[in-house]
C-alpha cells in the first residue's frame, strides 16, 4: 500500500478568516479610495482650468478697457497739442487693445454665454478705434478743427460708455464664474478631505480588527506552545526517569550476571571439575590394571581419556569465559593478554596488546567491565569485521583509564552513533555506569576504533566534549 501523499495547505486556508476579511476589506476600501480620488482629481483639474481660464479672460477685458482709454487719452492729446510725441503712445494702445480683444476671444473659446458677449464688445471696440483713427487722419491732413469739432459729437461718449459698460459686465461675469469654480475647488477639497478621513478612519479599524485577530492567534500560540512545552518537560522527565530506573536495572541485571557467572564459574571449577579429575584418575588406573590381550579395549580406554581431556579443556574453557580465573588470581593484564592471545590464535589474527603490568591497582569492579569491554570488542572484530590486525590498548592517567580496542577490517556500513547494536549499546552502557564516556569510529574500509573513557573513581560521567560519540 503507497502512502498518502500529504495535503498541501493554500495560504488562504492557514490564515484566520477574520484577518482575511479584514484584509479583503482594506484591499476594497483602498481601491473604491483610488478610483473616487482620480474621478475627484479630473473634477478638480477641470474646474482648476475653468477657473484660470475666466481669470485669463477677465484679465483680457481689463486690458482691452485700460488700452482702449489709453488710445483715447493719446488721441486727445495728440488733437489739443498737434505734437507727433502722443502718436506712438496712441499706436502702441491700439495694436495692444487689439492684441487683448484676440486674446480674450481665444481664452472664451466657444462658450456661447460669453463668446457673443465678446463679439460684440469686440464691434464696440472696433468702432471706437475707427473713431479715433478717423480724427487723428483729420490732424495729420491739416484738419485740425474738424477733427476737434467731432469731440464735441455724441458718438465717441456713446462708444466709450457702451464699451465700459460690455468690459463691466463680462469682468462681473467672468468674476462670477472664476468665484464660483473656486467655490466648486474648495467644495471638492474639503470632499477629499472628508473621503480621505473616513478611508483612514476604515482602514484602521480593519487594521485594529486585524491586529486583534493577530494578537488573539499569537495568544493562543504561546498558549498552546506553553502547554506544548509543559507536557514534553513532562514527558522528558517521565523518559529520565524511566531511562534511570532501565539503567539502574541493567546495571543490577550485569551486576547479578557476574556474580552468577561467578558463582557458575567456581561450581563448576569445585565439583564439575572434582568429577572430571576423578574420572580420569579412575581411567587412568583401569589402563593400568587391565590386562587385556584385545586391542579394543585398550582403544576404547584411550579414546575415553581423551574425551575426560577434552572435557577437562572445555571446563576451563567455559569457566574462564564465566569468570576469568586470570583476572581474580593474576590481575587485568594477565588476563586481557591471555584472552586476546587465545582468541586471534583461534581466528588467525595478528594482535597487539598495550596493556599495564601486574603492578597497576585497578579496582575489581572496573577491572572486569574492562574485560568484558575487549571481549566484547574482541568477539565483534573476529565475527563480522574480517581484520587481519588488532591492537588492544590500556593507557593509565592521573584521573580517569583511556581503552582503545581497534581493527583493520571492512568498517560498518551506515553507521549511526545514536542508534547502536546490541553489543554497541551493551558496551556503551557499561562505560556510562561507571560514569565515563564511550565512542565509536568507523567507516567502510576503514576499520572499527573504540574508544572508551573511564574515571579512576568510577563517579559521575564527566562534561561531553565535542568529539564524543554515542
Amino acid at each position: 500500500m503507497s502512502a498518502q501523499t500529504p495535503t498541501t495547505v493554500r495560504w488562504y486556508e492557514a490564515v484566520p478568516p477574520k484577518a482575511l476579511l479584514a484584509l479583503v476589506l482594506t484591499a476594497v476600501v483602498s481601491v473604491l479610495v483610488f478610483a473616487v480620488s482620480e474621478l475627484a482629481f479630473s473634477e478638480i483639474a477641470l474646474n482648476r482650468q475653468e477657473a484660470s481660464r475666466y481669470l485669463h479672460s477677465q484679465t483680457f477685458v481689463l486690458r482691452l478697457r485700460e488700452q482702449v482709454v489709453l488710445a483715447e487719452s493719446s488721441q486727445r492729446g495728440f488733437l489739443i497739442t498737434q505734437e507727433d510725441r502722443y502718436l506712438e503712445p496712441y499706436e502702441k494702445a491700439v495694436k495692444a487693445a487689439r492684441d487683448a480683444q484676440a486674446g480674450l476671444l481665444s481664452a472664451i473659446g466657444e462658450t456661447p454665454a460669453f463668446r457673443d458677449k465678446a463679439v460684440a464688445l469686440g464691434n464696440m471696440v472696433e468702432q471706437k478705434l475707427d473713431e479715433l483713427n478717423v480724427t487723428v487722419h483729420m490732424a495729420r491732413d491739416r484738419q485740425p478743427g474738424m477733427a476737434l469739432a467731432t469731440l464735441h459729437t455724441d458718438v465717441g461718449i456713446t462708444l466709450t460708455e457702451n464699451i465700459n459698460r460690455a468690459t463691466t459686465e463680462l469682468d462681473k461675469a467672468f468674476d462670477k464664474e472664476a468665484q464660483h469654480r473656486t467655490d466648486t475647488l474648495s467644495t471638492l477639497f474639503q470632499q477629499q478631505r472628508w473621503g480621505v478621513g473616513l478611508v483612514v478612519f476604515l482602514n484602521l479599524s480593519f487594521l485594529a480588527a486585524l491586529g486583534a485577530t493577530m494578537v488573539g492567534n499569537f495568544y493562543e500560540r504561546e498558549q498552546s506552545s506553553r502547554l506544548l512545552k509543559e507536557h514534553a518537560d513532562k514527558l522528558e522527565s517521565a523518559v529520565a526517569e524511566r531511562t534511570e530506573e532501565l539503567s539502574a536495572l541493567s546495571t543490577y541485571l550485569q551486576s547479578n550476571a557476574e556474580r552468577e557467572k561467578s558463582t557458575l564459574a567456581r561450581d563448576l571449577h569445585d565439583e564439575f571439575g572434582a568429577i572430571l579429575t576423578s574420572a580420569k584418575l579412575d581411567v587412568a588406573w583401569l589402563q593400568g590394571r587391565v590386562n587385556s590381550p584385545e586391542q579394543a579395549v585398550q582403544e576404547r580406554l584411550q579414546q575415553l581419556s581423551n574425551v575426560l581431556d577434552e572435557a577437562v579443556n572445555l571446563k576451563r574453557r567455559v569457566i574462564e569465559s564465566l569468570r576469568p580465573s586470570l583476572l581474580d588470581h593474576l590481575g587485568l593484564s594477565a588476563a586481557v593478554h591471555w584472552y586476546v592471545q587465545e582468541t586471534c590464535d583461534r581466528a588467525d589474527l595478528a594482535c597487539d596488546v598495550q596493556v599495564p603490568d601486574d603492578g597497576t591497582d585497578i579496582p575489581p569492579h572496573i577491572a572486569i567491565d574492562v574485560y568484558r569491554l575487549v571481549q566484547e570488542a574482541l568477539n565483534n572484530t573476529v565475527k563480522y569485521a574480517q581484520a587481519s590486525v588488532v591492537e588492544v590498548v590500556l593507557l593509565e592517567h592521573a584521573d580517569h583509564y583511556d581503552l582503545r580496542v581497534s581493527d583493520d577490517g571492512i568498517g560498518i556500513a551506515q553507521f549511526k552513533p545514536d542508534h547502536l547494536t546490541h553489543g554497541l549499546a551493551g558496551m556503551r552502557h557499561r562505560v556510562r555506569a561507571l560514569g565515563g564516556r564511550f565512542s565509536v569510529t568507523t567507516a567502510p574500509g576503514k576499520g572499527t576504533h573504540i574508544h572508551a573513557w573511564i574515571p579512576r573513581s568510577g563517579g559521575a560521567a564527566p562534561v561531553v566534549q565535542a568529539g564524543d560519540q554515542a
